[in-house]
């Protein structure tokens, strides 16, 4: 009898340890979460059972991505993986950004939404400061093919798993226990005002740490396991200071949490990681760190409280094969909506495929085509996997812009040099979009109108067609105080010039777009040929009416609108200009009289400029400018250096007039060192050499010429100094160089864009 007891015991027990089942629950906590990688590869190393996974914000990213069949090791690649620095940043790659379709670079500090409500137009305020596209594309790339696999139920993946989100109107945590689950997972890690909430089913959800941080109820109501595994990283459960806006954000959107596991029921793992910010995933190898040693400092109390063991090599083996029969992301029918009945037909005319079965390559591409359009605000995809015919269906949820924009900026510095930028966009989208562009910048140094409006085409070969009036004054006499330095009499100048543009263009793969087109130019110089001026004189007028023919070529994908680290452009055009040159003396020339005389020239332009990331701390950036022309000099030497193109490489250089810096025929090069700080602030030095072909001279006041040596003039052009690239724009703080001016050094303290309509030279 003795013996048959100790037997059931025995099978009692072995039982309960086979059964025994474990639970890891994750916390949210933005980069500090990384740490659950470190508790989850310290818990698989000592082979340690995962069998049910919940978890909240970052602990849904990381638990989701376990339950579908990723190693620690994979996590960790990853994250530290260029293609997670596009999702949490919402940067879309270079090779993806569709140039053709993007509006001019302008001045704007930001960009207000207008829409019409009960019979108003109200502002719609931005709901995010990082752009969800790359994020949305990312989570239905990394999280269907296991979705499919499950057939969207969470409990048929390769751990059973649960995440939270919150429905932001009835303040209560949603639970996703099916469905798709990569918007399932982006649901719960929505931060707000760093991501943009979504809708699931008419709910509009946001993260779950609003609501439950640490999932630990779900893991008990859902999977009722013998043991919980909690990894808490958390907030800083510190009173905010009136001046830490990121600690005042993290103490509204995060409710107090109880971390603690009931010992009863299992153990909780606190990492310390306190110290790491939100959006400080680039310490990955740090945090991954401490949750792992974090772990196995407890590891001997788990593994005396879990009994049962899971072989590593035995688990990676199912991992594999789990993984090995995920179906391949290839599409087959195309779903829109959010959107009307033609502008449904605009997205999926846009997203033309070669054949009606499409991989996820080419689908990326033309995603992010759709998204570099200024209709369109966000595009939500998810997919539905079809087992007769092993393809995805593809849904995508469009949310079109508000049809008002209005941009607002400018330029301003501590000279006399500065500007203000208004600007309105109208957005008309239907199966013609259109958008209606007009602008103002005013200033003492720089004036301009601009309106105009450009109609995109979605036939076979996509192209667009642009019309522009542009009017633009630069007074270059009020672009010269200087802070420390004596300002002294400048070379008058006064140009205004009225433009009308006509362009046709077509897209050249993702980078580039050519254009041809015709302009009208009516340009005005006044002038003064020598600084021996009184405030009574009037100035030489000389007015050129021309026609211009062109043809343009052109590539960019720099990363800054000014100031760019990273990315190329480059430019090449040809322009064919014919007209009329009108000149009439002011007051210091009476016995000249008017002078008539046609015009009629080819340019060739190309410009290049790249950047190089030679190592951690440096990067080299590499400038190329070049120009060659036929034309004539004008009838006076001033009048020729003015209807020459200006070499204005530089911020500080494109507010003055320095007549050794213009010329119809030079090459110039250019070399850049950035030295990074920070994310946002970096070092900057600078240096040109610009060469022309040939110099200007002057005989007389109305004889100029040529002169018949070559490269008998040069300039050299140095910055340096540091910008700080803030959300709304660049601040400067530069020392500025010209070899051949008086003086020689400019000190350039500024904030925000300088930059210009077309036409302006």
């Amino acid at each position: 009898m003795f013996k048959v007891l100790v037997l059931f015991l025995i099978c009692t027990l072995e039982i309960s340890a086979f059964g025994q089942k474990v639970g890891v629950v994750l916390s949210g906590g933005g980069a500090k979460g990384l740490a659950h990688i470190g508790v989850i590869k310290a818990l698989e190393e000592n082979n340690i059972p995962i069998d049910y996974i919940t978890g909240t914000s970052i602990g849904a990213i990381i638990g989701g991505l376990y339950a579908a069949g990723y190693s620690p090791e994979e996590m960790e690649t990853l994250f530290k993986s260029e293609d997670f620095k596009y999702w949490s940043t919402g940067k879309i790659p270079s090779k993806y950004s569709f140039f053709f379709k993007q509006l001019d670079d302008n001045p704007s500090f930001i960009d207000l939404d207008f829409a019409r409500r009960e019979e108003k137009m109200q502002l719609a305020l931005p709901t995010n400061l990082i752009p969800s596209g790359q994020m949305d594309f990312g989570f239905m790339e990394l999280f269907s093919p296991a979705n499919a696999l499950a057939a969207k139920d969470f409990d048929k993946l390769f751990i059973p798993f649960r995440c939270v989100a919150t429905d932001i109107y009835r303040g209560e945590p949603v639970v996703f226990h099916s469905g798709d689950l990569g918007s399932a997972i982006r649901a719960s890690m929505t931060f707000p005002f760093y991501f943009k909430p979504i809708e699931i089913d008419s709910v509009l959800l946001f993260d779950g740490g609003l609501v439950n941080n640490f999932p630990c109820d779900v893991m008990i109501q859902n999977f009722h396991p013998g043991f919980i595994i909690g990894s808490a990283v958390g907030f800083k459960d510190v009173k905010p200071k009136k001046d830490d806006i990121k600690l005042q954000i993290e103490n509204m959107m995060v409710r107090k949490t109880n971390y603690i596991i009931p010992d009863s029921l299992g153990v909780t793992i606190k990492s310390p990681v306190n110290h790491i910010s939100l959006m400080d995933f680039e310490r990955l190898d740090e945090i991954v760190k401490t949750g792992y040693e974090s772990t196995m400092a407890q590891i001997e109390n788990i593994k005396s409280r879990v009994s049962r063991r899971t072989d590593l090599d035995h688990l990676n083996q199912k991992r594999e094969e789990y993984r090995s029969e995920s179906p391949v992301l290839r599409f087959n029918n195309i779903q829109v909506s959010g959107v009307n009945g033609s502008q449904r037909h605009y997205i999926i005319q846009s997203i033309r495929h070669r054949s009606k079965i499409f991989d996820l390559e080419e689908l990326r591409q033309e995603y992010f085509k759709i998204l570099a359009d200024d209709k369109i605000k966000s595009l939500l995809p998810t997919v539905d996997y079809n087992k007769e015919n092993g393809l995805y269906d593809l849904q995508l949820k469009a949310e079109p812009h508000k049809p008002l924009a209005v941009g607002v900026g400018g330029y301003f510095s501590l000279s006399d040099v500065n500007q203000g930028y208004i600007g309105l966009d109208y957005r008309i989208f239907n199966n013609l979009p259109i958008t209606i562009q007009s602008n103002i910048h005013v200033g003492k140094f720089y004036s301009s109108f601009m309106a105009g409006t450009r109609l995109n085409f979605t036939t076979k070969r996509p192209f667009s067609l642009e019309l522009y009036f542009i009017k633009n004054r630069s007074d270059f006499f009020s672009g010269t105080t200087q802070l420390f330095f004596e300002n002294q009499r400048s070379h008058y100048t006064i140009r205004n010039d009225d433009n009308i543009q006509l362009n046709l263009a077509f897209p050249l793969k993702t980078k580039a777009k050519w254009e041809t087109g015709i302009d009208f130019l009516n340009r005005s110089d006044n002038y003064f040929q020598t600084n021996n001026y009184t405030k009574n004189d009037s100035p030489d007028e000389t007015v050129f009416t021309a026609g211009n023919i062109h043809l343009r070529l052109e590539a960019k994908s720099l990363n800054k609108k000014q100031y760019p680290t990273e990315g190329k452009m480059y430019k090449f055009e040809i322009n064919y200009i014919f007209g009329t040159e009108k000149e009439d003396p002011g007051s210091m020339h009476l016995t000249d009289l008017p002078f008539r005389g046609s015009h009629e020239y080819i340019q060739m332009k190309f410009d290049y400029e790249k950047y190089f990331k030679t190592f951690n701390h440096l990067t080299i950036g590499l400038s190329l400018n070049s120009m060659l022309s036929n034309m004539d000099p004008f009838h006076n030497y001033t009048s020729t250096q003015l209807a020459a193109p200006g070499f204005t490489p530089t911020v500080n250089s494109s507010i003055r007039y320095f007549p050794y810096l213009r010329s119809d025929n030079f090459v110039a090069t250019g070399i850049k060192a950035i030295v990074p700080i920070s994310a946002s602030t970096h070092l900057r030095f600078e240096g040109y050499y610009f060469q022309p072909f040939k110099e200007l001279m002057n005989k007389d006041i109305n004889t100029p010429f040529f002169n018949d040596n070559l490269f008998t003039t040069n300039a050299f052009i140095g910055c340096g100094g540091i910008v700080f690239h803030t959300p709304l724009g660049p601040a400067s703080l530069l020392l500025n160089y010209y070899s051949a001016s008086d003086p020689k050094f400019y000190l350039q303290v500024s904030f925000g864009y300088l930059l210009y309509n077309h036409g302006r030279n």
